[in-house]
């Protein structure tokens, strides 16, 4: 997962609301969303060379999800001795709020390669990032909308997530309901928008981009709404997962 777009505890109705785009090498596989552990319950797609996933969700109402983190924009090399960061989104939806924040200020930088981490419910929210030079840190969301791309979590120094920041900031201010925010946010995430620095959140290049998005809504019942669209977001359908 390399986008995650939040709207947590700003919208009248559903107090937490995700939207992402997963950009991978288009060769490698995946399978779409299942049951990834019946008891509890977790559901989320799965990287079939290293058998986790990149976002879970816990039908209670809580999300999890993962992005690969390049710090400084600069690509760190990969330590195939390091564990698999797809274990991360199932550890963090292992129990409950108090606990996801317990088990992401105990993570170790040097277990895994530089990554960001997520963490959210319709009651708390966090944010982890993990790598080499600047070891672990740990913040609770603000309520608001947030994005989290390969940098820190709103980083302004990442033009991509600046412009989905504004932007999705924009869509907020215009959005009746809940759906309407979803589908406003399903836009952004199908833009080939490029006009700065930042690359687009729907990425087509040589070998690689967008390979998946997803959206999640929970409402003020818990009621959960997960669908996925199994390809790029510009071109593919979301489908009802939950």
């Amino acid at each position: 997962m390399c986008t995650v777009v939040v709207a947590w505890q700003c919208v009248p109705g559903a107090p937490l609301v995700v939207a992402a785009n997963r950009d991978e090498l288009l060769g490698r596989p995946s399978e779409p969303p299942l049951l990834l552990s019946p008891d509890p319950p977790r559901w989320g797609g799965r990287d079939v060379l290293a058998g986790g996933t990149w976002l879970a969700v816990d039908p209670e109402g809580r999300v999890a999800a993962v992005t690969n983190r390049h710090p400084g924009g600069l690509v760190p090399p990969r330590d195939a001795a390091r564990q698999t960061r797809g274990r991360l989104p199932l550890e963090a939806l292992a129990a409950d709020d108090t606990a996801a924040l317990a088990w992401m200020q105990s993570l170790s930088p040097t277990r895994y390669n530089p990554v960001n981490v997520f963490y959210a419910s319709s009651f708390a929210a966090y944010w982890t990032a993990l790598d080499d030079r600047q070891g672990r840190r740990t913040a609770p969301l603000t309520p608001g909308i947030h994005v989290l791309t390969e940098q820190d979590l709103d980083d302004p120094h990442d033009a991509k997530a600046t412009r989905l920041l504004a932007q999705s900031t924009a869509a907020l201010a215009t959005s009746a309901t809940p759906n309407d925010l979803i589908s406003a946010l399903r836009q952004l995430l199908s833009s080939h928008e490029t006009d700065d620095a930042g690359s687009p959140a729907c990425i087509h290049a040589e070998g690689h981009g967008t390979v998946s998005s997803a959206t999640v809504l929970v409402t003020d019942s818990g009621l959960v709404h997960y669908e996925h669209a199994d390809g790029p977001p510009c071109v593919t359908p979301y489908l009802t997962v939950l």
